[in-house]
């Protein structure tokens, strides 16, 4: 099951939730990119992908849950630091999957 939404703060959200285990439980990704998504697996222009957990109880539950971690990320971007140029070298560097902590502090650095 996935979700998309945005813009929220300039970012579009894509989630996406996945039984996990025995299937009485879902994980859930999210990715957090600059321009407007149709799906999960098309998104362009990736910032941040993120994991937001494996112990929700429903697919339902693991979105929101994708949707706030995201969220939570856009929060700590500070504004104006993600040009295309950024987005170019970042997705180059293949550092796409790390904590919302390291990704701020390498927009700042």
């Amino acid at each position: 099951m996935e979700r998309v939404w945005g813009p929220v703060n300039g970012f579009y959200i894509a989630a996406y939730a996945a039984p996990a285990g025995d299937g009485d439980r879902w994980c859930s990704y999210t990715k957090v990119c600059a321009r407007p998504l149709a799906s999960y697996w098309e998104g362009d222009q990736v910032v941040l992908k993120l994991f937001a957990g494996e112990y929700h109880s429903s697919a339902e539950t693991a979105l929101m849950a994708a949707q706030l971690v995201a969220r939570n990320a856009i929060g700590r971007i500070p504004p104006g630091a993600v040009t295309l140029l950024e987005l170019g070298l970042y997705r180059a560097s293949r550092q796409l999957i790390c904590s919302v902590g390291s990704a701020v502090q390498h927009r700042m650095a």
